[in-house]
């Protein structure tokens, strides 16, 4: 039987010939239905196929992905130890096998001795036990808009670097075997493969990539879109097809001197979309500087599927698929793989505590354990890692304030984070216990390192509009909606503002966006509510109070946003209601919402100073240096006086 088994989806017979045809150039039998003769039968012939087999290839693709056939033939070669999986248009693999390296073929033209192959070939060379070659993956030739013309004394001198190089690349394995990767990327070839498209793009990405890294960052661009890859030993490439009416912007990063693809991931836009080359670069950067970032810390030689499997966590965190058990799963591979690395130990805990949080009963005391025997570990491991301590600090009780604050704080006292996260989460304690103007600080801070970014920008906009400095929240917020228009928390942010900016018209606009991520019922009570603030009609107040009502009667449609429609409409003891259901069902980093400036008239009211004294908070303000922004101001609340006190409820 066939050495190679090739699983695929019939949808794309047409597309896997030229593979099968190549996979056999390479000197190997490939076994895929065609060979199944009039007389067998075909589940059996498959099944004996593949059982013999000793490669499965799994073609992935859109078509694929949903084919049982092809989950369960990819199954049998993961649970066997035969897998390796390739994709043909940049498709994400199903769940479950998102955290294998996948080969990348979404621009290979189908010509058997493309170099777009190579990877392919080691790949099953090395799983049949077979030698590969050593040498370096021939670089991609330039494209018109990088030539240049050289004297012949610059070509004698890159005759020289080439040498040089090409020693480099002999004895660099030698030297990464001892100690951990450098962090710094160069960016190769985005290869247009679709015509009709602009002939600007590639280059245009390549700009946003290296605008996107930014300059003084960890995680560096050394050699930009028209230098020479050999100059890092990561390369960021890809590739910008038409996928009908929209365009698939596929980007991928690679070991320079191994060849392999560690990661990539397909961005699918509008055609017509002028913002797409930012947004792919935003979203690209970030993946790759979490996982490089990271790898870096390692201070053993990482392997490349061990790396590959570091970025698809990063993946899954910053834009996977949503949900927090993928992102838990990619985690714990990276721990089975690298028991002593002290980042996939923090993953690990990063990704366990929102499920200790919101996991029910017996769930919730397991993820909490097992969130804190991964952050210690990671501690244990490398105790300047700020992911582990962030962690610890969200396992916490709720009034655990100076214990929360202390982790969180020797967060951001060792090493820094590459999006600028520790700052963002002691920003999040600040604004949770009133000191909104301290957090302000923290989010300018961690804006910093990624200021591209949708949800830093949010987090600064809103701290500065609650703190009344409305110009400059004004501007960050129309800066974000410069590159991200549809983000919903942009949005959001946009609807919330006009409580306090009275913008009414643009709440208004921006709650008939599809791109809104609100419930009908809130997005109704709001419509109105709006309405109700900008005409003044107590008839209009009355509807949305009772719209208001039906929301906050459901805890999953009690949010922020209801909070502060109830104030606005000075209905400050359902506001107030409200506030305390939300922060009761989703926790203290809701307590934030106390502080807003349209709850100012609820904060005399003996339920406000009950809520906070149950929540803890006075406590905590009488130490030195906690003061609450609310007890600065003229008309602070009784509470404050002379000295913080508590308020017996």
């Amino acid at each position: 039987m066939a050495s190679v088994f090739l699983s695929y989806s019939r949808d794309d017979r047409e597309a896997i010939k030229p593979l099968a045809s190549a996979i056999e150039a390479f000197g190997h039998k490939v076994w895929w239905d065609r060979h199944i003769t009039g007389g067998q039968e075909f589940a059996g012939a498959i099944e004996q196929a593949l059982e013999s087999a000793e490669v499965v290839v799994v073609a992935w693709t859109c078509s694929s992905v949903k084919s049982a056939w092809v989950r369960d033939e990819a199954g049998h070669g993961r649970d066997t130890g035969r897998l390796i999986p390739v994709t043909l248009d940049g498709c994400k693999p199903p769940l479950g096998f998102r955290q294998y390296q996948t080969i990348d073929l979404s621009s290979w033209k189908g010509r058997a001795g493309s170099t777009a192959l190579e990877p392919l070939k080691e790949a099953i060379d090395r799983a049949l036990g077979r030698p590969t070659s050593e040498k370096p993956p021939r670089r991609s030739a330039p494209s018109p808009w990088l030539r240049r013309i050289v004297s012949w004394q610059t070509t004698v001198a890159a005759s020289l670097v080439g040498l040089l190089l090409i020693g480099v690349g002999v004895i660099y394995p030698r030297l990464a075997a001892s100690g951990g990767i450098s962090p710094k990327i160069a960016i190769g070839r985005i290869a247009l493969v679709s015509p009709g498209l602009p002939n600007e793009l590639p280059n245009l990405i390549g700009q946003e990539v290296l605008a996107a890294f930014g300059a003084e960052n960890a995680v560096a661009v050394v050699s930009g879109p028209a230098g020479t890859t050999k100059s890092a030993p990561f390369v960021m490439e890809g590739s910008i097809a038409k996928q009908g009416s929209t365009v698939r912007y596929t980007m991928s990063l690679k070991n320079s001197y191994s060849g392999i693809q560690l990661w990539s991931q397909a961005y699918e836009r509008a055609t017509a979309d002028a913002l797409a080359p930012r947004q792919v670069a935003v979203q690209a950067s970030q993946i790759v500087r979490c996982g490089l970032w990271g790898a870096a810390a390692y201070k053993k030689r990482m392997s490349d599927d061990a790396l590959s499997l570091y970025l698809k966590w990063c993946d899954e965190h910053w834009s996977g698929s949503g949900d927090d058990t993928a992102e838990l799963d990619a985690a714990r591979a990276v721990t089975a793989a690298l028991p002593d690395f002290s980042f996939g130990w923090s993953a690990r805990a990063l990704a366990a505590v929102p499920l200790a949080q919101e996991a029910m009963s017996a769930d919730a005391k397991q993820m909490a354990a097992e969130a804190r025997n991964a952050a210690q570990r990671s501690i244990d491991l490398d105790d300047q890692n700020p992911e582990g301590y962030m962690a610890l600090a969200g396992l916490l009780p709720l009034n655990s304030y100076d214990e929360r604050e202390g982790l969180l704080k020797k967060a951001i006292s060792v090493r820094r984070l590459e999006c600028g996260c520790e700052r963002l989460s002691y920003g999040d304690f600040l604004a949770s216990v009133g000191r909104v103007e301290d957090a302000a600080e923290q989010y300018e801070r961690g804006r910093a390192k990624m200021p591209l970014a949708p949800f830093s920008n949010v987090r600064l906009a809103h701290a500065l509009y609650s703190v009344g400095r409305h110009e400059e929240a004004d501007r960050i917020l129309a800066e974000t909606l410069e590159v991200w228009p549809d983000a919903s928390d942009v949005q959001l942010l946009k609807v919330k503002a006009a409580f306090w900016t009275k913008r009414y018209d643009d709440a208004l606009l921006a709650l008939r966006s599809p791109e809104l991520h609100l419930a009908r019922q809130q997005r109704d009570a709001l419509t109105v509510t709006f309405e109700a603030l900008k005409s003044g009609a107590s008839d209009r107040r009355t509807d949305a109070l009772s719209l208001l009502e039906r929301c906050a009667s459901d805890p999953k449609r009690t949010d922020r946003l209801i909070v502060g429609a109830f104030a606005a409409l000075h209905d400050e003891t359902s506001a107030l209601l409200a506030a305390q259901s939300l922060i009761a069902s989703r926790g203290h980093r809701y307590a934030d919402v106390l502080f807003e400036p349209n709850l100012a008239s609820a904060r005399q009211s003996p339920i406000y100073q009950a809520l906070v004294n149950r929540l803890g908070l006075p406590r905590y303000w009488k130490s030195d240096g906690h003061t609450p922004d609310i007890c600065r101001d003229d008309d602070r609340p009784d509470f404050c006086g002379g000295r913080l006190r508590e308020v017996q409820p």
